[in-house]
């Protein structure tokens, strides 16, 4: 079960009564406000990790102007796939489209022609248009990944995690238009439309304000944590510097008490204006 607080001797199932068969201490209350304190202590500590880990998170997405002109140029692509991507005419062995703008939305809807000529868009003449799906689908992925990674945007292998994926972004999506434009015109006959010029741009405008706000950095502002009235910076200096237990407890009192003294005289001196006000305007 556990151990008596005052003797440490240990208890059984056996020893269910209040008091410690060994020494007779009341095991329910016995220090019982050094106990809270040391409890208090542990959750002001990690309440404080978990803060620093909140502050990262806020300075990631709201950090600076940059960092929230970021969110929009890192989603800003997307958009563009929604605008004709090609302007073309699709054959079989694909789903047959008339010749017209056909964005991801259209690939989307017709899904199943495509699955269904999955094989042949891998193999033979298909191949490099098959390729050519599959860099925009990829590229598409980096987008996502990137926008998810941008919480994390503030931590130590950040730096390196955002130059990848923007090459990753950048290459994909210039690969696929590139391999669209060399692509045999079999299956799909046609040319690259305003939405696939700006798919590319925008992910390069995207990669310029990420590296931008890489350079620039985020200032990261730190709430700060007390543990026991102590500021937390302060309380591991304590802890380094050898104080025991006793010592920083006795500190502790000394700010809490003070800090109680401060909060009870401004509610005093709000209660007295408060009356001080109120018989001026009688």
């Amino acid at each position: 079960m556990a151990n008596c607080p005052k003797c440490n001797a240990h208890l059984g199932i056996k020893d269910w009564r209040q008091h410690c068969p060994y020494c007779g201490a009341n095991v329910v209350i016995y220090d019982l406000q050094e106990r809270l304190m040391q409890d208090a202590d542990i959750a002001e500590v990690q309440n404080y990790h978990f803060q620093k880990k909140i502050d990262r998170l806020k300075a990631s997405f709201i950090g600076s102007k940059l960092a929230v002109v970021r969110i929009i140029t890192t989603l800003l692509p997307v958009g563009a796939l929604f605008l004709p991507i090609i302007n073309a005419e699709v054959k079989e062995p694909l789903a047959p489209l008339e010749k017209g703008g056909i964005s991801f939305l259209t690939i989307y809807k017709n899904i199943n022609g495509i699955t269904d000529a999955f094989g042949d868009l891998f193999s033979g003449e298909l191949l490099t248009l098959g390729i050519t799906l599959l860099l925009l689908v990829l590229s598409l992925l980096m987008v996502l990944i990137k926008f998810i990674s941008l919480i994390l945007a503030c931590s130590p292998k950040a730096k390196v995690r955002s130059i990848v994926l923007n090459i990753l972004m950048v290459g994909f999506s210039f690969a696929a238009l590139i391999m669209f434009i060399v692509c045999p015109q079999i299956a799909v006959v046609g040319s690259v439309a305003v939405g696939g010029w700006l798919y590319c741009a925008l992910m390069v405008v995207s990669a310029v304000i990420d590296f931008l706000t890489l350079k620039q950095g985020i200032e990261i502002h730190h709430k700060q944590c007390y543990v026991g009235g102590i500021p937390i910076e302060e309380y591991f200096k304590l802890q380094e510097d050898g104080w025991t237990t006793e010592q920083i407890r006795e500190e502790q009192y000394k700010r809490l008490t003070a800090l109680q003294q401060e909060k009870e005289a401004k509610l005093k001196a709000d209660e007295e204006a408060k009356h001080h006000n109120s018989d001026d305007n009688e």
